[in-house]
C-alpha cells in the first residue's frame, strides 16, 4: 500500500510531503498514527550528525497509534487496538540475543532512520512483535516518549542492580533525564538532578528529584564519592571525570546518550580505592517495554509536553532544533 509520510530529501534539508510503497507482511501490523514526538535526536538524524541516516529520511522514533489491519500470522493484536512503536521496529528472533530476550542486539534487526521509515506520518507497518498494547490509564500525548527515551533510561536504571534508598544522580534533565528522575524516585531512591537551568528547580522537584547546578560542579567536593548510581544523558560536552569522583567505590556511571566530541577518562578514578563501573545502554528489550509500560501506568509516569499538529511539522523542527521545546514536542494528527 501507499503511505503518506514527510520526509528530508537530503542532511540538514526541511521535511516535505513524500509518499512511499510498504506490503503488510504476515507478521505484520499496519497502524494508523495519532501522535509522535519530535525529539533532538532525530533532528540529529536528519542531520546525518552520525554517520548512518539513508535519504530519503523519514523521522520519529516515539509513536502511538491505532492498529488498522493485521497480517495472518499476528498474536494478540486487533484491530483498533492503541499501541506504542519504538526505535526498533523488528528483529531476526532466531539468532543468539533473540533467543535469549535481547532483541536489542540482534545484527540483524532494523530500526527508525536508518533501515526503515519512522513515524512522522499517516501509517506506520512494523513487525507486530514491537507494536506494544498501551495502558489504558497513560494518556497517548504525554506516554509517546515512554517508547524510546522512557525505554532507554528504564532498562539502564534495572542493569544497575540498585539497593532500594540508592543515592543517585541524572545528568541533563530533558527527554530522557525528566522520565528517568521519575522512574528512579518511584523505585524508591534519594535522586539529584544536575543541569546548568535554574528554571527547572520546581518541575525537577514536582518529579521526584532535588536541583544541582552542574554549572560549578568541579567546586561540588562535597558530592565526592557519594553516589551509587549516576546516568548521563549529555549529548553535549562535559567532565567525565568530576562525576566519577562522585561515585561511591563500587558506584556504576551509565551513559544513554553521548557528546559529538570524545570524552576524556582518567581510567584511575575506576580503580584507585575503588572498583567503579561505567557501562553504556542502548534501548531495551520487549520485555523490558512491557514492564516499563506497566511500571509508569502503575506510578503514573509520563512525559511533559508540549504538542503541535503535523500541519505545522518544520516550524516544530525549527523550535526543536533552536531548544525552544522545553521538554518534548509532540505531533498529533488532527483528521
Amino acid at each position: 500500500m501507499k503511505i503518506q509520510a514527510y520526509a528530508v530529501k537530503h542532511p540538514g534539508g526541511n521535511v516535505e510531503p513524500f509518499a512511499y510503497e510498504r506490503r503488510i507482511g504476515k507478521h505484520d501490523v499496519l497502524i494508523k498514527i495519532s501522535h509522535c514526538s519530535l525529539a533532538s535526536g532525530d533532528v540529529q538524524m536528519m542531520n546525518n550528525e552520525w554517520g548512518d541516516s539513508k535519504f530519503p529520511l523519514i523521522p520519529g522514533h516515539e509513536i502511538i497509534g491505532t492498529v488498522e489491519q493485521t497480517g495472518s500470522h499476528v498474536i494478540g493484536l486487533k484491530n483498533g487496538d492503541r499501541v506504542g512503536v519504538g526505535y526498533q521496529l523488528n528483529a531476526c528472533f532466531k539468532c543468539q540475543p533473540c533467543r535469549d530476550g535481547n532483541e536489542q542486539f540482534c545484527l540483524k534487526q532494523k530500526v527508525v532512520g536508518v533501515d526503515l521509515p519512522g513515524g512522522l506520518a499517516k501509517h506506520i507497518v512494523v513487525d507486530w512483535r514491537f507494536a506494544f498494547k498501551i495502558p489504558l490509564n497513560l494518556d497517548s500525548v504525554r506516554s509517546v516518549p515512554l517508547l524510546s527515551s522512557g525505554l532507554t533510561v528504564y532498562s539502564a536504571i534495572l542493569r544497575a542492580n540498585l539497593a532500594r534508598n540508592s543515592k543517585v544522580a541524572v545528568l541533563g534533565i530533558g527527554g530522557l533525564g525528566h522520565l528517568a528522575i521519575q522512574f528512579l524516585h518511584k523505585m524508591g531512591h534519594e535522586v539529584s538532578a544536575f543541569s546548568r537551568t535554574p528554571e527547572k528547580r520546581e518541575m525537577i522537584r514536582s518529579l521526584g528529584g532535588k536541583l544541582v547546578d552542574s554549572a560549578t560542579v568541579n567546586n561540588k567536593t562535597d558530592y565526592h564519592r557519594k553516589f551509587d548510581f549516576i546516568l548521563s544523558t549529555l549529548n553535549v560536552d562535559f567532565d567525565l571525570n568530576s562525576y566519577l569522583r562522585m561515585l561511591a567505590p563500587q558506584g556504576k556511571f551509565c551513559v544513554v546518550a553521548q557528546p559529538l566530541n570524545k570524552v576524556y577518562v582518567n581510567l584511575g578514578l575506576l580503580y584507585d580505592y575503588a572498583q567503579r563501573t561505567i557501562y553504556g545502554n542502548y534501548t531495551g528489550s520487549r520485555k523490558d517495554m512491557m514492564n516499563m509500560l506497566a511500571f509508569s501506568a502503575k506510578h503514573n509516569i509520563q512525559a511533559i509536553a508540549d504538542v503541535m499538529t503535523f500541519s505545522k511539522i518544520n516550524e516544530a523542527i525549527d523550535l526543536v532544533k533552536t531548544g525552544k521545546v522545553p521538554i518534548r514536542l509532540i505531533l498529533q494528527h488532527t483528521d
